[in-house]
C-alpha cells in the first residue's frame, strides 16, 4: 500500500526547520540546501514544496504570523487605555529574542519584496495591517478622551507606524543602544506626547 504523505505536516516541518536555522545561525544561512538538510529532505524534495527561496520565505513569514497570533490569544491587555496602547505597540517590537528573530526575517522579506512580485502583495497586506493596528491604538486613546484634539488620526497612524518600524530596524542595527528598556521608554514618551497632560496620571 503506498505511503500517504501529509503535505501540510511536511510544510510545517520545513518551516520549523528553517526557523531553527534562522534563530541559531541567522537568516543568511537559511538556504534551500540548508533547510532541506535540517528537515531531512533532499533539495529536490524541498523544491517540490517551494520552488524558489521567495516561496519559502513567504511561507516562513506566514508561519511566524500564525504562531504569533496563537501566542497573542492568551495575552492580557491592561484595562487602562494608555497602558493598553503601550502594550499593544510593544508586541510589535523586539522585546525578546524570538521577536528579534522574527523582525530580522521581516526586514529581509521587506527588502526582497522591492524586487519580487511574489512577495509584494504580502508586503502590502502586512503594511496595511500595521496601519490598521496603529489607528486602532489611537482610537483607543480617543475613545478614552485622552488624545489631544489637535491630533490628525490619519496622519498619526502613519507616523506611529514609522516610529515602530524605525525602532525595529535600529534595534537590529544597534541592540546595545536600543535595548528593550529604551524601546519601552521611547514608546511611552511618544504616547504621552499624543495625550492630554493628565493622561498618564
Amino acid at each position: 500500500m503506498p505511503k500517504i504523505v501529509d503535505h501540510e505536516q511536511k510544510r510545517r516541518l520545513i518551516a520549523e526547520s528553517a526557523w531553527h536555522i534562522i534563530e541559531t545561525k541567522g537568516i543568511e544561512h537559511a538556504s534551500i540546501r540548508a533547510v532541506a538538510a535540517a528537515a531531512k529532505l533532499s533539495p529536490g524534495a524541498l523544491r517540490h514544496y517551494f520552488s524558489t527561496q521567495d516561496e519559502l520565505l513567504l511561507f516562513i513569514v506566514d508561519y511566524y504570523l500564525t504562531r504569533a497570533a496563537q501566542n497573542a490569544e492568551g495575552l492580557e491587555i491592561s484595562h487602562i487605555p494608555l497602558k493598553a496602547a503601550k502594550e499593544v505597540l510593544l508586541e510589535l517590537l523586539p522585546m525578546n529574542s524570538e521577536k528579534r528573530t522574527a523582525i530580522s526575517v521581516w526586514w529581509v522579506f521587506a527588502i526582497r519584496s522591492l524586487t519580487s512580485s511574489a512577495l509584494q502583495a504580502k508586503m502590502n497586506e502586512l503594511t496595511d495591517g500595521l496601519h490598521h493596528l496603529t489607528k486602532t491604538v489611537l482610537g483607543l486613546l480617543a475613545d478614552a478622551e485622552l488624545l489631544l484634539p489637535s491630533i490628525d488620526i490619519e496622519l498619526e497612524k502613519l507616523r506611529l507606524a514609522a516610529v515602530v518600524e524605525g525602532l525595529n530596524i535600529l534595534a537590529l542595527l544597534r541592540p546595545e543602544q536600543y535595548t528593550p528598556e529604551t524601546i519601552e521608554r521611547i514608546i511611552s514618551s511618544h504616547l504621552r506626547e499624543l495625550c492630554r497632560p493628565r493622561a498618564g496620571q
